[in-house]
């Protein structure tokens, strides 16, 4: 009992582990098990719990860690009644033993929904393999789409979009399009995720995401940095992560699919835009000789609004860019996503499928 109590949770990592491997393997006992059963408690304890503090729960986690640190510190270097050999040892212990918790409780609390049934076979999309020429009928399709709407936000075609137009009460009208489009599809929404904005501008920017979902605190959190016309597809992106989706390029497909129909035009013009930057980037990668004509052709305020997005981002240069996308490639991989960072653009064959299934 002695032995259990002193590598609980090295034990428990490793009984994680175990159910992690049985749910890779049968992705219908991950889906039906965790994701719609245990993953469903989770969420609604958390959002009723704690969901109504307000101010972020990130703030009190890195109160905790900083804690911790600072104990873990004061020990290794000012308990010098313990020798430093053992102080080492003790140290070194508790660490792992950090870790081994931390990795435990990401699975238990959220991580389990990587291994759950891919999104194209549970709506049954059909497969399409697209061709340079799909991309550039698709970016132009999507062009007429968002030049379309753009007018009923701002009649003036050469003036930018600004943030006036964006709704008061942005985190409830996005969580309330969230949650009504995955119920259309039949999945289940418990609970009241919040979309947090924690922290200064460019915090997360810093460190190469526009947002985070948090399983730790169960928040969905933005960089309060980011254009307003990219809050809201961000904002419904991170919510779709809580509400049990791992998989970047399903959560960018679920975001689309919630804004695109919305009664508000600024929260469909978000989700229309960010999908014709994803078509923009694929066609500029095909063709970057012909792509800054094409782009030129555009209105004089459309342009101004792509402009003032990559204005933010400027402003914010992320540290350690490529060392950065490595880790969070290998991490994706190990999760299951073979596809590593690509799967972002997963979006654009999910949308036109959907699309092509007609609904």
């Amino acid at each position: 009992m002695k032995i259990l109590k002193k590598y609980f949770w090295v034990i428990f990592l490793g009984i994680t582990l175990a159910l992690r491997a049985l749910f890779q393997a049968f992705p219908n006992l991950a889906e039906q098990v965790y994701s719609r059963g245990f993953f469903q408690g989770i969420r609604t304890g958390i959002d009723y719990l704690l969901g109504w503090l307000p101010f972020p729960l990130v703030y009190i986690l890195f109160g905790v860690l900083l804690w911790k640190l600072g104990t873990g510190i004061r020990y290794l270097f000012f308990q010098k009644t313990v020798a430093l050999r053992q102080r080492l040892l003790t140290s070194g212990r508790h660490l792992i033993l950090f870790l081994c918790g931390v990795v435990a409780l990401f699975y238990w609390l959220w991580g389990y929904n990587y291994n759950r049934v891919p999104i194209e076979q549970q709506l049954a999309l059909p497969e399409i393999q697209l061709t340079p020429d799909d991309i550039k009928t698709a970016l132009d399709a999507q062009t007429n789409v968002v030049l379309a709407l753009r007018i009923q936000i701002q009649p003036d075609s050469s003036r930018a979009i600004l943030s006036e137009f964006s709704p008061d009460q942005l985190e409830t009208a996005v969580r309330q399009e969230v949650a009504s489009q995955l119920q259309n599809l039949q999945f289940p929404v418990p609970g009241r995720p919040r979309g947090r904005q924690p922290f200064w501008n460019g915090f997360l920017l810093r460190f190469g995401a526009a947002g985070i979902y948090n399983p730790f605190t169960g928040e969905c959190n933005i960089d309060h940095a980011l254009h307003p016309l990219t809050k809201p597809v961000n904002l419904a992106h991170e919510l779709c992560h809580g509400y049990g989706f791992g998989d970047e390029g399903t959560c960018n497909f679920l975001a689309y699919l919630a804004l695109e129909k919305s009664q508000q035009p600024f929260l469909r013009y978000s989700a229309e835009l960010d999908f014709w930057r994803e078509l923009a980037v694929a066609y500029r990668q095909l063709h970057p000789d012909i792509y800054p004509a094409f782009r030129a052709t555009l209105p004089t305020g459309f342009r101004a609004d792509l402009d003032n997005i990559y204005k933010v981002l400027d402003q914010y240069p992320e540290f350690f860019a490529a060392f950065r996308y490595e880790v969070y490639d290998q991490y994706l991989k190990a999760q299951g996503i073979s596809e590593g960072m690509e799967n972002y653009g997963k979006v654009i064959p999910l949308v036109l499928a959907w699309r092509k299934k007609g609904r």
